[in-house]
């Protein structure tokens, strides 16, 4: 009797077990709401953009903007902070620019189209002009 009742618990684990990992293999892995949108690199004319404050930013159409650091290294990465901005990128598109706090160099902007996927972009910034 009690090998019949270990073994339809053993059928039941096994069971769960699969439709566990079914369901893991139909859905993927969860996201965490953050996707990459453009990477790329940024040259100042004189030091390391992260001593100007440099960002990159993303201005999406109906999302508002998100700005990152420039690194030291000159490389930044954008990202869509949720379903809602991806959504606005890839039916948009969106207008990707960098630019220092200070406006020691000249904002530069690239309207990137809607369903590019990740887009690589380098800038070079040149002084803003004196008046």
């Amino acid at each position: 009797m009690k090998t019949i009742s270990l073994a339809k618990k053993a059928v039941a684990g096994i069971l769960s077990a699969g439709a566990t990992l079914l369901i893991a293999a139909c859905y993927g892995p969860m996201s965490n709401g953050t996707y990459l949108l453009a990477s790329g690199t940024v040259d100042v004319p004189e030091g390391t953009p992260d001593t100007y404050g440099v960002e990159a930013c993303v201005e999406f159409t109906e999302n508002g903007t998100s700005c990152y650091p420039v690194g030291a290294d000159g490389y930044y990465s954008t990202y869509a902070q949720g379903d809602l901005q991806l959504d606005d990128a890839n039916l948009n598109g969106y207008r990707l620019c960098v630019r220092d706090p200070g406006q020691v160099f000249e904002e530069s902007c690239i309207d990137v189209p809607g369903n590019t996927g990740t887009f690589t972009h380098d800038f070079s910034l040149d002084y803003t002009p004196v008046k």
